[in-house]
């Protein structure tokens, strides 16, 4: 199947034992079907940047550990379909361990 376009991700990219300041990096990702933000980041991490570092488990909804914050508000990234530009961040800035990584609250 084919893109029919392709959205924005802004990602949010920290690694406190080596950044001296947060920044945000920008990928083009292709949208096929119906895409969650954890397609969206699986696209980037194989396809485009194999360094950005976020938490996987289950895909499916029932560990809820891969909360960010994406456009500002909480969501679950397994859960949350992108219909258009997205911007990610941390679900906690202040408990950052790499980019969109957090320690469990």
């Amino acid at each position: 199947m084919e893109a029919s376009r392709t959205v924005r991700v802004e990602c949010f990219r920290y690694d406190p034992r080596s950044d001296s300041s947060p920044r945000y990096q920008a990928y083009e990702v292709p949208l096929v079907g119906p895409m969650s933000v954890h397609d969206c980041l699986l696209y980037i991490r194989e396809k485009l940047d194999p360094g950005l570092a976020y938490f996987i488990n289950c895909k499916l909804g029932f560990c809820l550990r891969c909360r960010l914050q994406v456009n500002g508000k909480p969501c679950f990234a397994c859960m949350t379909e992108v219909g258009g530009d997205i911007k990610v961040d941390p679900p906690d800035r202040n408990r950052v361990i790499r980019d969109l990584w957090s320690e469990d609250v």
